[in-house]
């Protein structure tokens, strides 16, 4: 489907934004290799059963990352080793989990690696002293905001690693972008166009288009993004002009009588996940800067899903319980500031891995010193660290029962031999009907052969035919007692799905389930 790029709404308003391909569905739906998930109504025709949204459950070691070396522990000022975004990714290559983080407060960019996504090393690689340090530092320059991605898909081996850098010094501020083949020796390459801190980028895969993310404000609504696609990373630094207004906060965003602000979108992060482009909206709730540089206390920012699957709308839960808060609670390692990692998440696993950073404030400053370590050094910047939580696999949604229900897909084309499932339920079976409604011959709800139980990755086939036809159908799950989270053609008895991996996995040789 190819997205109209353009939102034209007024910068005032808080209405929900339009998602054009769930308000005009054409059949039948010719899908993209990988999971299907239910995290819309894209796939569905008809159903009785309840969609019901999930959140990730945070490891219980947290944080697994915090400040230990010099530059991180700032002299307790700022003590800060965070993915602001950065990005934790699973590299193939070496075999190796790899996060990039902010080391200190505005101080520079570090590196660590790790076998289990749990227990990280930092190499020293000299360059810049005995460190771990990747950007060796210049005279003024204070980094801010940044994002690292692992691109598997470039021709040229120089360009693996890509990065975006937003420096703040003597005679301005902007964005860079470098390229390594390592992840650890970064060449610049150019200066970016006009953006704000926290701007980003990310690749779509599915619009083969680098999207950067840009922070700008749109009137009463405050903290908001803007849009840009380009065909390649490196290119002439964009004009004013180019990005368009693209997502923002609205009225289903929980207001907070505590802080009095409405809520604004603070970074939008996003990467392929199986079949679709899973997005991060980060939800701040205030205070602004100068009220907590005053108490001494982080800013507010929640993370919330979205889904696109067009690439440029974005479809969101109505019900906007946080994937993950900051706690608000005073001495909490994640009290607020959540930011979360380029890449988003990876696949470890039955579950999806997401790696964040979190604010404590605690600091050797009190509230509303000055530090002297950097031009905005506060303790609201202090005590940042890493965690990370955990979902099922593709469980971001499910069609749920309490007794039984069923669930009809629309009319489509669904590329694959063998029908697998992502389920937990009494039992579910399956029929297959064509144009009219009518069931397919030898593959009706009584030749299904039943499943029973709890598993993320299940064949579901029939008496007499273990292969789906050729051609489009319906499909009609019978649900009873539980969940139907993804279903997916695999032309493979294993399971493979074709999708895409987010930001890695340790089971996988690349980004894609292949």
């Amino acid at each position: 489907m190819e997205p109209n790029f353009h939102q034209d709404f007024p910068a005032e308003s808080r209405d929900i934004l339009p998602v054009p391909y769930l308000e005009h569905v054409a059949e039948p739906l010719s899908l993209r290799p990988g999971r299907q998930l239910f995290v819309d109504d894209w796939l569905i025709a008809e159903t009785d059963c309840e969609r019901i949204f999930h959140q990730p459950v945070p490891y219980t070691g947290n944080p697994v990352l915090k400040p230990e070396t010099e530059l991180e522990l700032d002299r307790g000022q700022c003590p800060v080793a965070v993915p602001f975004n950065d990005g934790v990714w699973y590299d193939p290559a070496d075999r190796l989990y790899k996060i990039f983080y902010h080391a200190g407060w505005f101080h520079g960019t570090a590196y660590a690696v790790s076998r289990d996504g749990i227990r990280w090393e930092r190499p020293n690689l000299g360059i810049a002293g005995n460190s771990n340090q990747l950007i060796p530092p210049r005279p003024s320059y204070e980094r801010d905001g940044g994002l690292v991605w692992l691109d598997q898909h470039t021709e040229n081996p120089a360009e693996r690693w890509k990065m975006f850098l937003y420096f703040r010094h003597e005679t301005g501020e902007g964005g860079e972008l470098y390229t390594s083949a390592d992840g650890i020796h970064w060449d610049f390459r150019t200066m970016t166009g006009p953006c704000g801190d926290n701007s980003s980028f990310y690749y779509d895969p599915f619009l083969r288009r680098w999207i950067f993310s840009i922070r700008n404000f749109m009137g009463n609504n405050g903290r908001a993004r803007a849009w840009l696609a380009r065909r390649d990373f490196i290119a002439p630094p964009w004009t004013q002009e180019e990005p368009v207004n693209w997502a923002r906060a609205d009225s289903l965003d929980p207001f907070e009588q505590e802080t009095g602000m409405e809520p604004q979108l603070y970074d939008l992060n996003a990467t392929p996940y199986e079949s679709l482009m899973l997005g991060i909206f980060a939800i701040f709730h205030g205070p602004e800067n100068n009220i907590c540089e005053r108490l001494g206390v982080p800013k507010r920012n929640d993370l919330h899903f979205a889904f696109s699957r067009d690439g440029y709308h974005w479809s969101r839960p109505a019900d906007r319980t946080p994937a993950l808060a900051c706690t608000r609670r005073e001495g909490d390692w994640d009290r607020g500031y959540l930011h979360a990692a380029g890449g988003l998440c990876l696949v470890f696993r039955d579950k999806l891995r997401f790696y964040y950073g979190g604010w404590s404030g605690k600091s050797a400053l009190v509230p509303g010193e000055k530090g002297n370590s950097s031009r905005v050094a506060f303790a609201m910047y202090a005590g940042g660290a890493t965690g990370f939580a955990e979902l099922r696999r593709d469980g971001f949604a499910s069609m749920h029962t309490d007794s039984a229900g069923t669930v009809t897909t629309r009319l489509l084309f669904l590329p694959g031999r063998f029908l697998r499932i992502n389920a937990a339920l009494r039992e579910l079976r399956a029929e297959l009907l064509d144009r009219n409604g009518t069931v397919i011959p030898g593959y009706s709800r009584m030749e299904c052969l039943p499943f029973s139980g709890d598993s993320c990755n299940a064949e579901l086939h029939w008496a007499d035919r273990t292969e789906l036809p050729a051609g489009e159908y319906r499909i009609r799950f019978h649900l009873t007692h539980g969940d139907l989270y993804s279903f997916w053609g695999s032309d493979h008895r294993d399971g493979r799905s074709g999708g895409y991996l987010a930001a890695g996995s340790g089971d996988y040789a690349s980004d894609r389930d292949i």
